[in-house]
């Protein structure tokens, strides 16, 4: 499935890998490679991907927290109120 309006073909890549790489760090859009027609790959901006990476784990752990919660019971919980007192944590 091809996501991004930028495709080079794997030629153009050996052909001008220094350019390939200017346009993306330059526009921040993912470029598609192509060999024989077929997708192979992406290249995108180092800041592009570590962003995200982020966004990806915040979402899974955003999920996991919902599903514990859907699946937690009343006991499953302290009365942090009494808990902070007894350590002295709370006036």
């Amino acid at each position: 499935m091809l996501t991004s309006k930028n495709i080079r073909t794997i030629t153009d890549m050996r052909t001008d890998a220094d350019g390939l790489l200017r346009f993306v760090t330059k526009t921040k859009e993912p470029v598609g490679i192509l060999k024989n027609n077929k997708l192979e790959a992406y290249v995108v901006d180092p800041e592009v991907l570590e962003n995200l990476e982020v966004f990806v784990e915040d979402f899974m752990d955003r999920e996991m927290v919902h599903e514990r919660l859907d699946n937690s019971r009343k006991s499953d919980f302290k009365d942090f109120v009494n808990f902070w007192k007894r350590r002295h944590l709370a006036k």
